[in-house]
């Protein structure tokens, strides 16, 4: 599990960090935030100690290291995660609120969820082993650390649900959102297998670790007892070594597979009885959807629909189809089937669809991976809907913004710059619009003018309570919206735009769930989703006569109510293969509900002893507080290895280290020939990030000879050691980034020195709209150089253009370097002790042994294409020295950078790269070769 986290997070933060961030050290933890956060950041402090002692009481167990806590904002998105390492734990705290209707939304507040669910990961899995030499390896070397334990994800991510919810009595655990989706699956025999537990393929495949793992567990809880499954733990950590399925058959004497087909067959047993005595519901399938699916929008003249959806390659699109039904599909399948008859007459037809596709008028894919949200029409060709942004500063890595489309011309503008608005509604001249902004932690309902870009709060903001959905009515004197404060249920007010009036909507007695309201066509009356004993159902309330009526009884999971003309209902039904849109008809029998809630308060459904305290906003500050110090430095061994055919092997030794956001980094290391003794050396490195010049020094000592090389080369024997210094300055222009650099190396060799300096400029950009990407991206570098016997000058440039034509990666480059009155020499591979950026005399090449020639010119050309994003590369490429081509080579390749961004130096900077190539040149013999590398580099 702990490989799992380091790759779920991965996808969450690569933050860039400023360096205007404090620490707030208490007993147990310290906290570090940028300061735009310190109210949450504080708050979270008091939070986090009181977490502690509550799970020390519920668990037995706690962490003796203290824990570094990271209190940011990087997705402005509900989200968190924590690395388990028993030496350096470390939680990360997005500070965004859920919204309504999500797993989440069920808590008694966002911080102490949050601070619960990830603080139970690391006390879960962060445990020191008992086996001493084992724990001694797990103290020097982050990497292994943090593997130690593959814990299985749905274990993982579901004890720490199943305690989320036993702690505060509320959770995913008693979600009826969660419950009545959970239901429908077993309803349809499509729970997930246990097999499948751990996966993220499917309608909600990635959520079933967190809402079936945590359903599997309890019932293991309350079948066996909380004692047995907590003994399942104390055995992982035992003397002697166990992975979880032999700690789990140890205790229950029986594998958690099989034990959990025993828990499917009763769950999916209750829920077909609870369908046995459902009513039928009177709908009909409307449109058929694919996998994911998300705010609907009903244009204003009702004959288009806006749906977002996102298929299994998480691909994002907002699909506009037309309201009317296919005809042309259904004379094209009546002729396809009449034909069929024609050339068979014994044949059987196809059975006719419920209903045939509706057509698609236009389809917006997103735009450099931004994603769609929320849209909503403003007149019959302009929508506006929610992307993000990319904020440059450092503070966030993304803010949702409001960006509009022309149906008839396809064109995008962004309407707000980096407001952080989520849902919105907004008026029918387009210039003003009422939205939810999520900043620093604060949700706000504000008022927006487009025109001005004035942000007005309706009122005043509080860590303490979160909106959602506002919404216009018709005549756009009236907003709806929703709002939730701590210990309470989410609430639907009514209030007059021009005024004050208020009005609560109430809700039916003991509900749980409530979202998505929407106003009928004439403004008269609200249609919502609420949950009530682990179902939801679709609402309606009349504002003038105060009514609220059921108009479903738990059938189905439903979703985004929306009156058409006619009068009649579209709503999404949740299944297992995704959502689909049916319809209600105008006359259905609805029931007035005469059991309304008496409170905001939203009950407990466990509590004990071990029951966290009510959720609250801590202001007061207790601890000692101090501006972050980047020279509190965590040390790790660090291990790498390279193999290269055509040159030599090295085993590289070092120790790394690092401040807990990566600002200064450090490592020293020494890197030794595994064959012949061809290259080897020390190296020290270091890199500071904090300001917005980026530096970078390295010393360097190695020998490098050639003739001890697995292939044959010219031959060189090279006694150097020097240093190499370099400022960058990177800035970013929307996709477009600019990064100029001075570097400076100086080398002593044997008989002679070398320095030089060099001056150059990198740039990139590239356009993607998910069926087709295209970018490009340029170095250009100049030399002035002189050693022991001449002075020279050179230059390099290189330039590469890549992208994506019908889902196929493709790219192309080119490489130029020349040298007046000096020399390049071709081949070998880069290392801590040669590499490209320090070392201005080589033209690495894997594929090539170190000095297979020498020229004062070089030339290559290469090229290649993968069969999908991440796969490897099938590539080409020539090499031409001084005019002349020497070698070709081609086959597969794989490589790239593994950097988290922040946390454990052992988890960050790495470099991988692998790779098979068939070489051909006349001045040598041809042949495959290979090579394989793995090793930490600054």
């Amino acid at each position: 599990m702990k490989r799992t986290l380091i790759a779920s997070a991965l996808l969450l933060a690569a933050p860039s960090f400023a360096a205007d961030w404090q620490t707030i050290h208490t007993e147990h933890f310290n906290i570090h935030y940028s300061v735009e956060h310190a109210d949450f950041a504080k708050s979270t402090a008091a939070e986090l100690e009181i977490v502690r002692n509550k799970v020390l009481e519920q668990q037995n167990r706690a962490l003796d290291k203290t824990v570094d806590v990271v209190v940011f904002d990087p997705l402005n998105a509900a989200n968190g995660f924590a690395l388990p390492t028993s030496n350096n734990p470390v939680m990360a705290l997005f500070t965004t609120p859920p919204q309504s209707d999500t797993v989440i939304s069920n808590s008694a507040g966002w911080q102490q969820l949050l601070v619960l669910h990830e603080y139970i990961h690391l006390v879960h899995l962060a445990q020191p082993t008992r086996n001493d030499w084992q724990q001694k390896v797990r103290g020097i070397w982050d990497l292994y650390d943090l593997t130690y334990s593959d814990t299985p994800r749905w274990v993982a991510e579901g004890y720490a649900t199943l305690i989320e919810s036993k702690m505060t009595g509320r959770g995913r655990l008693f979600d009826n959102y969660s419950e009545s989706i959970l239901r429908e699956f077993a309803q349809q025999g499509a729970l997930p297998t246990y097999g499948q537990l751990n996966g993220e393929q499917g309608f909600m495949g990635g959520s079933m670790a967190y809402l079936m793992g945590s359903r599997f567990l309890n019932w293991l809880e309350q079948n066996y007892s909380e004692q047995t499954l907590d003994s399942v733990w104390t055995r992982m950590q035992g003397v002697k070594t166990r992975d979880f399925d032999e700690a789990f058959s140890g205790v229950f004497g029986q594998s958690a597979a099989k034990l959990y087909r025993r828990f499917i067959a009763e769950y999916t047993y209750k829920a077909m009885q609870i369908e046995q005595g459902e009513v039928l519901l009177n709908s009909e399938l409307w449109l058929e959807l694919n996998l994911y699916a998300s705010n609907p929008a009903l244009s204003k003249d009702g004959s288009k629909i806006a749906i977002v959806e996102r298929d299994k390659e998480s691909n994002t699109k907002l699909i506009i189809y037309s309201t009317d039904d296919n005809i042309k599909a259904q004379e094209e399948f009546t002729k396809a089937q009449k034909e069929l008859l024609e050339n068979d007459a014994q044949d059987i037809p196809d059975t006719a669809p419920s209903v045939f596709k509706r057509e698609q008028k236009q389809v917006l894919n997103q735009i450099n991976r931004a994603g769609i949200a929320n849209p909503q029409w403003v007149n019959s060709t302009t929508l506006y809907f929610n992307a993000y942004s990319n904020e440059e500063s450092g503070i966030y890595n993304k803010v949702s913004d409001i960006f509009s489309y022309n149906t008839d011309t396809g064109n995008i503008t962004q309407l707000t710059e980096l407001a952080g608005i989520r849902r919105f509604s907004v008026t029918s001249n387009g210039e003003t619009l009422y939205g939810e902004q999520i900043r620093d932690g604060y949700s706000e309902l504000v008022k927006v003018d487009l025109n001005t870009q004035t942000i007005t709060p309706l009122f005043t903001k509080s860590l303490e309570t979160t909106y959602d959905y506002p919404i216009l009515s018709p005549d756009e004197t009236k907003l709806a919206y929703l709002s939730t404060s701590l210990n309470e249920n989410w609430q639907l007010y009514i209030q007059d735009v021009g005024g004050n009036k208020q009005q609560l909507v109430p809700m039916p007695n003991g509900y749980q769930y409530l979202s998505q309201p929407s106003f009928s066509h004439n403004g008269e009356s609200l249609y919502l989703v609420a949950g009530l004993n682990s179902a939801t159902d679709i609402y309606n309330y009349n504002i003038e006569s105060k009514t609220l009526s059921k108009l479903t009884q738990g059938q189905e999971a439903v979703a985004h109510p929306i009156e058409m003309a006619d009068g009649s209902l579209l709503y999404f039904s949740i299944t297992a293969d995704g959502p689909n849109v049916k319809t209600l008809p105008k006359a259905i029998n609805s029931s007035v509900v005469t059991e309304l809630s008496a409170n905001k308060k939203a009950p407990l459904l466990i509590v004990n002893e071990h029951t966290l305290p009510k959720a609250k906003i801590y202001t007061h500050q207790t601890t000692q507080q101090t501006n972050y110090n980047v020279l509190e430095q965590h040390a790790t061994f660090a291990l790498g290895t390279q193999y290269y055919s055509a040159s030599t092997s090295l085993l590289d030794l070092s120790i790394k280290s690092s401040d807990l956001l990566k600002q200064l980094d450090l490592q020293a290391g020494y890197s030794t020939d595994l064959h012949d003794g061809a290259l080897h050396g020390g190296y020290v490195q270091a890199k500071y990030n904090a300001l917005d010049v980026k530096l970078k020094l390295a010393l360097f000592d190695y020998n490098l000879n050639t003739s001890r090389q697995y292939q044959q080369s010219l031959n060189a024997d090279m006694d150097a050691r020097g240093g190499f210094a370099a400022i960058s300055y990177p800035v970013k222009f929307g996709q477009l980034s600019l990064t100029p650099e001075l570097a400076y190396n100086y080398t002593d060799y044997k008989q002679s020195h070398k320095n030089w300096t060099r001056l150059g400029v990198a740039q990139n950009w590239q356009y993607d709209r998910q069926d087709f990407v295209i970018g490009q991206s340029l170095y250009a570098s100049w030399y002035d150089g002189s050693s022991k016997n001449n002075s020279w000058q050179g230059y390099d440039l290189a330039a590469k253009i890549f992208g994506k034509a019908f889902g196929i990666p493709l790219y192309a480059n080119f490489s130029l370097k020349q040298r007046d009155d000096s020399s390049l020499a071709l081949g070998g591979f880069s290392s801590n002790l040669i590499n490209q950026q320090q070392n201005s005399e080589y033209v690495l090449s894997s594929e090539l042994p170190f000095y297979s020639a020498t020229a004062k010119r070089y030339q290559g050309y290469g090229g290649g294409f993968s069969f999908k994003e991440g796969m490897p590369w099938l590539y080409y490429k020539q090499h031409q020295l001084d005019g002349t081509v020497y070698a070709q080579s081609y086959g597969i390749k794989h490589q790239g950078d593994f950097s988290f961004g922040m946390g454990p130096a052992g988890i960050n900077d790495l470099t991988f790269n692998m790779g098979l190539s068939r070489v051909e040149g006349d001045s040598f013999e041809d042949e495959m070769r290979a090579w394989l590398s793995f090793y930490y580099s600054l």
